[in-house]
C-alpha cells in the first residue's frame, strides 16, 4: 500500500566527512551510537569453550562478551562510519547470507574503548532488553568473573522512565537519531501523503515511543498504543503539521 525507504534516503557511499577530528568520539556520537545499538544492536554473551592446546581435552569455559550488529550490506558505510569514529572493531561477511554485514565490538573493545565513554559520558541504554543485557556484562566485569560456570547473576526488575523522565535526558534527541536509523521508517501513503513511523516490540517501551512523539511534535500523544499479534509497539505521525515537525526535527 506504500513504500518506505530509510533514513538516509539511498545507500549511504562515502561518510569519512563525518569523521570527528578529536582523539576521541563525543557525546552526540555516542548517544547516536546507543541508541542505534538499542534498535537494531545485542550483547552477545555466552559460554566460550576452551580446550587443551597439548591434548584437545576441554578446560574451563570462559566468558564471551561482545556488541554486535548485523546489518543489509548497503548500509556498510554505515558501520565503517562506526569503526571510524570508535577506532576499534571489525567487520565480517555473515557466513551464508550475502546480503548481511555484521559488525563486532570485542570484549577488550569495550574494556578499553565503548565503556568507558559510556560512562564519561553518563550515558545509558534505554530499552529493556539491552539494559539488562547491559547489566548482565556489568556484573561480570564489575566482580572478575572469568569462567563461566562461576556465573550466578540474578536479573533485576527493568524500571520503566516516565515520558517525563526520558524527555530531560539531554542526549536523548541524539539518541534517537540512532535509534531511528536502526528502527525508524519514512514513507509516503498510496494517496501520497507522508509519513514517519517508529517501531519497537514490548511493553517497557512504549514510553520510548511517546517519548519521541513528545520531543518532535512537542505534544504529549493521545493515541493508544496497542501491540500487534508479535508485540510489537508503533508510533505513527502522518498530519501535515507532525510531519513538518519530524522534518524539522532531523534537519
Amino acid at each position: 500500500p506504500y513504500g518506505q525507504m530509510s533514513l538516509w534516503g539511498t545507500p549511504i557511499k562515502n561518510l569519512s566527512y563525518l569523521v570527528l577530528t578529536k582523539d576521541k568520539p563525543d557525546k552526540q556520537f555516542m548517544a547516536m551510537f546507543m541508541g542505534f545499538m538499542d534498535g537494531d544492536g545485542y550483547f552477545d554473551i555466552g559460554e566460550q569453550k576452551q580446550y587443551n592446546k597439548k591434548t584437545k581435552a576441554p578446560t574451563r569455559s570462559t566468558i564471551r562478551i561482545r556488541l554486535a550488529s548485523n546489518v543489509n550490506t548497503r548500509d556498510l558505510a554505515l558501520l565503517e562510519y562506526f569503526l571510524e569514529v570508535l577506532k576499534v572493531g571489525k567487520i565480517d561477511t555473515m557466513s551464508g547470507d550475502r546480503d548481511q554485514v555484521r559488525v563486532i565490538f570485542s570484549k577488550k573493545d569495550l574494556i578499553t574503548r565503548i565503556l568507558p565513554l559510556i560512562k564519561e559520558y553518563n550515558l545509558e541504554f534505554l530499552t529493556s532488553q539491552r539494559e539488562k543485557q547491559f547489566a548482565l556484562v556489568n556484573y561480570i566485569l564489575d566482580n572478575s568473573i572469568t569462567h563461566w560456570e562461576n556465573l550466578n547473576f540474578k536479573e533485576s526488575l527493568f524500571v520503566v522512565k516516565s515520558v517525563s523522565e526520558l524527555a530531560k535526558l539531554d542526549y536523548f534527541c541524539d539518541w534517537l537519531v540512532g535509534f531511528t536509523i536502526a528502527e525508524g521508517s519514512f514513507g509516503f501513503k498510496a494517496r501520497g501523503s507522508a509519513f514517519f513511523q517508529l517501531k519497537q516490540s514490548g511493553e517497557d517501551n512504549v514510553n520510548l515511543l511517546k517519548t519521541a512523539s513528545f520531543v518532535i511534535t512537542g505534544e504529549h500523544s493521545i493515541a493508544s498504543f496497542k501491540p500487534d499479534s508479535s508485540g510489537g509497539y508503533q508510533l505513527s505521525l502522518s498530519s501535515k503539521k507532525d510531519i513538518e515537525h519530524v522534518v524539522s526535527f532531523f534537519s
